[in-house]
């Protein structure tokens, strides 16, 4: 009997384990455009609507159902962005991208990967996220720029990123 117990209770810690790691982070389709890992028990809306031309000049612009008006420490906010804001000189989304961060909204690039890039922006205002990462897809044609407070997450995050 004490096998039994023994072997059963190894079962239940194995399956409590692999739960436990599997629910820090969950995968979210984004209206099609593209898949991220979010954190577990998060789920984000598209709010682009209620802003003109979305926000920091994106096409889509994704928050958590629980986000209030104002950015929290442990908030998170996605900006997708895809060839329909192009402008004059502009050959693709992520250059749009990075032109209109860097320029209309005073990000700074503080890392240049080639496929992903770390802006920041200490300007302390509480809508807009002190830090963005983005990753880009292989044309540059869609990009994608996750916001927030802490880079590590960001980077993981925008790591995750799936286009479609």
């Amino acid at each position: 009997m004490n096998k039994k117990v023994i072997l059963i209770l190894m079962i239940i810690l194995a399956l409590t384990s692999i739960m436990a790691v599997t629910s820090f982070k969950s995968n979210q389709d984004f209206d099609g455009l593209f898949t991220m890992d979010i954190p577990a028990g998060q789920h984000f809306t598209d709010v682009a609507y209620c802003l003109p031309n979305g926000a920091l000049g994106c096409s889509r612009e994704y928050l958590d159902d629980n986000t209030g008006c104002e950015l929290e420490q442990d908030d998170i906010m996605i900006f997708y962005y895809n060839d329909s804001y192009l402008v004059e000189g502009e050959s693709n989304a992520w250059q749009h991208a990075v032109n209109d961060l860097t320029t209309s909204y005073f990000y700074q690039v503080v890392q240049d990967d080639g496929n992903s890039l770390v802006l920041t922006n200490d300007l302390g205002m509480k809508v807009m996220p002190p830090y963005l990462v983005g990753v880009k897809n292989d044309d540059g044609s869609k990009a994608v720029f996750v916001g927030g407070h802490h880079l590590d997450d960001l980077k993981r995050y925008a790591d995750s990123v799936e286009f479609k």
